[in-house]
């Protein structure tokens, strides 16, 4: 009686240490996301910033135009205008401008001065539209107010056109209205999260402007307002589906440059009913890779377009055809002095004096419009630095701080060159990161929680004991490895390299091990399948920085499909083609990776009730239905079988295997199918020796196929490569619990796939997840200091999986 009890307890202290160490590890990861990300626990309900009142700063001029008409393209990216030299696409196969032909003679005509706008990461909507509205660059946690956004309470361009009591009027993302639900005289939003709505986005903007624009005045909606937004979403929809080369893709184009041309036309005969001015700008909130993403940094994700287009008699000076890459947040105080209102005072950018040379044409005005500037901006640096710092700056630049007209026998031209001087120091200082935006106790905190829940792991009890066996102490090794690497950025963006040459690494080390001992040689097709399908696995990736000394352009030929990443030495995927690429067809490789893994599971389950048994054929076979027709019919049949499935898995106590193949085929790209038909090989393959291995020398196989199996499905350490667009498979309308779910399966099918089935073949399935847990813990504990000193284009979760 007295063992049975002592099993007991120690069995509840198992289960409890156990969770203990889960905890840890989430707190260590809440922690340190609330340090490095602001991630607080009321992050989707609290105001994205704290109130601010606008600024009461005097305006640096009267307006210059009385009317804005203010146009959002949602990810038009900037060589969709401006011609592939934008976005450094030398040899592109296709001009996307030719697609907007009336839009591309504007950008290159005289009334019009066009930019690249860069938009810094994360290159999503509703952080761009608050650095496009406040000029202030956005935290990485607004990637997920980005789903639910709630008012933005600082200072912004919209808070001063209210203030200086200019009327408003929306049509288009409801984004708009989320941010700043006062602000607007009237509007009709529209959800941009539905990506499979293309038509109704626009038309739904589109309907209002025969109204808003009416050339000739008589409607009395064309005459009460001072400045009008829109926000068309298609471009961006379309992108996310089926790419920006693909037919659907030219449509819209074709479409969006009708409507420009519609708005373009209106308002200049507005100007000459009313004999007034107005200023036209039209731009892209971010652009799109060439799989129509976006979220990262790269070149096409960040290229997006910037366009003011001026009444005739504001025609630029100077025109010219070099297209000049300017931050996006440089827009806020253009416009602010362009209309007549204060900076906003938390605004990073600077004026761009392009703009104003066409607009002003008169030195001394610029020049103050340049000062007003560079005292918001020497306001806004103040906390930064020192004033010893200051006193040397105000020594170089104290010129641009004093200036005035009246005062100064200065030559305006030189007075203008200390002044853009003076602006562009003072715009790097506010741009460049002093660590103020970390919250250092959050993230001390989260690292030692972290070390507590490792102390916890270890059993120090046991370990000052017993002397470590030789596995543990190899444990250790690979552990320490991987660590280490952790400490390099490179690493970091190259982790994919780092996991596979673990796998391969510890995969060589156990069998030598067990060939060695004489133990389990029988599975010995099993050491060979799960190496040889970690080659094939991984061979669409690339060591990041060095995958285009390959001579890439001339193996691809003609044929682009595939290649989106080719210009992004930033990402780990070199091709997105399926690994059986030229040998048979996307439809036959659906069949035939389907069919394997149908037949393979009826084997396997030969005991199964028929009933289970057709509910699992019935959902593979829908999903090759569905990929071909695109019917939901079919696609609800699988979400169906999925049910059944993961009902009688919880009833049986049993993995829910078949259940998450079912949403692999489903909610994968064509292009994945062969990886996972692979992925299912190295699973049966991989179980077989995991049964053969006690836990300890099983732990670091299932960590390191889980690591791998991630990056083998097309996935990177950015955001760039997140896919939402299979997320609304099946779905009639958008529900961010749905969609959030489906984007996140999609992401880490590898890994669940992984970890489902070996769980089911470990024989101590409570050790093996207090080691994974542990090792993840480890990780995150390391990563944790390493991620502020690391280059910021890490990805949130890097390091996490």
């Amino acid at each position: 009686m007295v063992r049975r009890l002592i099993r007991n307890l120690m069995l509840v202290w198992s289960t409890a240490r156990v969770g203990a160490i889960c905890g840890a590890a989430v707190l260590a990861a809440f922690l340190g996301a609330s340090g490095l990300f602001g991630l607080d626990l009321d992050v989707f309900h609290a105001p994205l910033s704290k109130a601010a009142p606008p600024s009461s700063v005097p305006p640096a001029m009267p307006p210059v135009f009385d009317r804005l008409v203010f146009v959002v393209v949602d990810a038009l990216r900037a060589d969709m205008v401006l011609g592939s030299a934008a976005v450094q696409h030398a040899h592109a196969t296709e001009e996307l401008r030719s697609y907007m032909p009336y839009t591309a003679q504007l950008a290159s005509s005289p009334e019009s001065i066009p930019y690249i706008g860069h938009a810094a990461v994360p290159t999503v909507t509703m952080p761009r539209l608050k650095a496009l509205t406040t000029g202030k660059k956005p935290a990485f946690i607004d990637v997920l107010r980005n789903f639910n956004s709630k008012a933005l309470e600082e200072d912004s361009l919209l808070a001063q056109l209210a203030a200086a009591g200019r009327r408003m009027v929306l049509y288009g993302d409801e984004t708009w209205l989320q941010l700043f639900p006062t602000a607007f005289l009237r509007s009709d939003p529209t959800s941009g999260f539905f990506a499979l709505d293309t038509v109704e986005v626009d038309t739904n903007v589109t309907r209002h402007l025969h109204e808003e624009l009416d050339p000739t005045m008589t409607s009395p909606k064309s005459s009460d307002w001072d400045a009008l937004f829109l926000h068309y979403l298609g471009v961006d929809h379309i992108g996310h589906l089926t790419g920006p080369h693909s037919p659907l893709m030219r449509a819209k184009l074709s479409e969006m440059d009708a409507t420009i041309e519609s708005i373009h036309v209106s308002i200049r005969a507005q100007d000459v009913a009313r004999n007034g001015s107005t200023l036209l700008v039209l731009l892209s909130d971010h652009g799109m890779t060439e799989t129509g993403n976006h979220g990262g940094a790269s070149i096409e994700e960040s290229s997006a377009l910037l366009l003011f287009v001026l009444p005739p008699s504001h025609r630029a000076v100077h025109h010219s055809d070099r297209l000049t890459r300017t931050p996006q947040v440089d827009l806020v105080p253009t416009l602010a002095t362009l209309l007549g209102v204060p900076i906003p005072v938390h605004n990073t950018g600077k004026v761009l004096t392009s703009v104003l040379d066409a607009a002003v044409r008169d030195d001394a005005r610029v020049i103050a419009a340049l000062q007003a500037n560079v005292h918001q901006l020497r306001a806004l640096a103040a906390p930064k630095h020192s004033a010893k710092f200051w006193a040397s700056f105000a020594h170089d630049f104290g010129f641009a701080l004093d200036w005035h007209v009246a005062s100064t026998s200065i030559p305006l031209a030189l007075a203008r060159r200390r002044m853009e001087a003076a602006l562009s120091s003072l715009q790097a200082i506010v741009l460049t990161s002093d660590g103020s935006e970390y919250t250092t106790e959050h993230m001390l905190c989260g690292i030692l929680v972290g070390l507590l829940g490792l102390v916890l792991a270890c059993r120090l009890d046991v370990l000052l004991l017993r002397r470590p066996s030789r596995y543990e102490l190899c444990l250790g090794f690979w552990t320490l490895l991987q660590l280490i690497s952790l400490g390099s950025s490179s690493s970091i963006e190259n982790e994919h390299v780092v996991w596979n040459v673990l796998l391969v690494s510890y995969l060589m080390w156990l069998a030598i091990d067990v060939f060695l001992t004489k133990r389990r040689r029988g599975v010995w097709l099993a050491w060979l399948l799960v190496p040889l399908t970690a080659r094939l696995l991984r061979s669409r990736n690339q060591i990041i920085n060095f995958g285009r000394l390959n001579g890439f352009d001339v193996a691809a030929g003609v044929n682009r499909d595939g290649l989106e990443y080719e210009h992004d030495n930033a990402v780990s995927i070199l091709t997105t083609r399926s690994l059986v690429y030229g040998i048979i067809s996307l439809p036959a490789e659906r069949v035939l990776a389907s069919a394997y893994v149908l037949l393979a599971e009826l084997a396997r389950s030969t005991s199964s009730p028929v009933a289970l048994k057709a509910a699992w054929t019935i959902g593979m076979v829908a999903t090759v239905v569905f990929s071909m027709t695109a019917v939901d019919a079919a696609a609800h049949t699988v979400y169906a079988s999925v049910v059944v499935e993961a009902g009688a898995a919880l009833w049986h106590r049993t993995s829910p295997m078949k259940a998450l193949w079912l949403l692999a085929f489903l909610l994968q790209r064509d292009t994945n199918l062969m990886a996972l038909a692979l992925l299912h090989v190295q699973l049966d393959a991989a179980t077989c020796l995991v049964q053969a291995l006690d836990v300890l020398r099983a732990l670091p196989l299932v960590v390191y196929l889980s690591k791998a199996s991630f990056f083998a499905l097309g996935n990177s350490h950015l955001m760039t490569t997140i896919d939402i667009s299979k997320a609304y498979t099946g779905l009639s309308s958008y529900s961010q619990v749905l969609v959030g779910g489906l984007t996140a399966y999609i992401v880490f099918t590898g890994p669940l796939l992984v970890l489902s089935s070996q769980l089911a073949a470990v024989r101590n399935v409570r050790s093996l997840i207090a080691g994974y847990w542990t090792l993840e813990l480890g990780s995150f504990t390391v990563y944790r200091y390493a991620r502020p000193v690391s280059r910021p284009a890490i990805s949130i979760y890097s390091g996490v999986l």
